[in-house]
């Protein structure tokens, strides 16, 4: 015998009210619906339950012996209603996601764009090297590098989602400033000033300087490309950076962009991840969301 736990439910609540028409306006049914209600259970069990009387409605011995089961049922039913409604209503845990140095001033567009999707995402900036330690020891669920297109990561996967080229940064009025393009060994004798090691804009400089006579030896190192931006807006140097991170920049002056004849120069934003077996539905959707930028 299958029993509808509604009527159990109805049930319960007319014997706390003792009255059908109260019972009615609690559970917002019609006084006709709930007397149905009350029907049907009856004639499943094959006995009276309940008794009208003037004032309202009492149980009889059949009915004293169903209301505890019937009040569990009701209960049980209003705990699963109201953690339905609380998971609804509690925000999603938010994804932890690394963004490299190059890349962190889009941490509030990103963080933006997610919301779209119902991502919530909470960013945090380090070098590319430890962002990728990060990913692989699970402390991040993804990280948006910058780093050389053909760059491969052991066990993790890379999901490139688009590019910037590297550029020769000099401050205003450097002699070399005024030139539309320079070979890289051009830079022999300038102070070049260098992000920390392990970023992925330093990897791609070092690759394109490499075997005309200029190491990271030759400069400072300054830690962040905001430090090296600031380096070369003081006059301390020159450096190689994405011409994304310092368009704002090159435009009111404080810097300029000088490209550079070299095959090695475009570098791709890639969002790093677990391999795609591994993926929450979260990181799934974040990798959608950065592909269709």
């Amino acid at each position: 015998m299958r029993i509808n736990p509604e009527h159990l439910v109805t049930f319960s609540v007319v014997a706390e009210l003792g009255s059908v028409s109260r019972a009615g306006q609690a559970l917002n049914l019609s006084q006709p619906a709930v007397s149905g209600q009350l029907r049907a259970l009856q004639d499943q069990f094959g006995q009276p339950l309940y008794v009208r009387h003037g004032r309202g409605v009492a149980l009889t011995e059949a009915g004293e012996r169903l209301l505890p089961h019937a009040q569990a049922i009701a209960r049980n039913l209003a705990e699963v209603a109201g953690q339905i409604s609380g998971a609804r209503q509690r925000p999603a845990a938010a994804l932890r996601v690394g963004l490299s140095f190059a890349l962190s001033e889009h941490s509030s567009a990103l963080v933006r764009r997610a919301r779209t999707a119902r991502l919530h995402l909470r960013v945090v900036a380090r070098p590319a090297g430890t962002l990728i330690e990060e990913v692989r020891a699970g402390r991040l669920g993804a990280a948006l590098i910058v780093t050389s297109p053909q760059r491969a990561v052991d066990d993790l996967d890379l999901h490139r989602v688009g590019e910037d080229q590297l550029r020769l940064v000099t401050p205003p009025g450097h002699p070399l400033s005024g030139l539309g393009y320079v070979a890289p060994h051009a830079l022999r004798g300038e102070t070049l000033l260098w992000s920390a090691r392990g970023s992925g804009v330093r990897r791609q400089a070092e690759r394109l300087l490499d075997g005309v006579g200029v190491s990271a030896a030759q400069g400072l190192e300054l830690g962040s490309l905001w430090g090296v931006l600031a380096g070369v807006r003081g006059g301390d140097g020159v450096a190689i950076m994405p011409a994304g991170f310092v368009a704002r920049d090159v435009q009111l002056g404080a810097v300029a962009s000088v490209g550079l004849e070299a095959p090695a120069v475009t570098v791709a934003h890639t969002l790093v991840t677990a391999p795609a077996a591994l993926l929450s539905a979260e990181v799934r959707a974040l990798v959608a969301l950065l592909r269709t930028s």
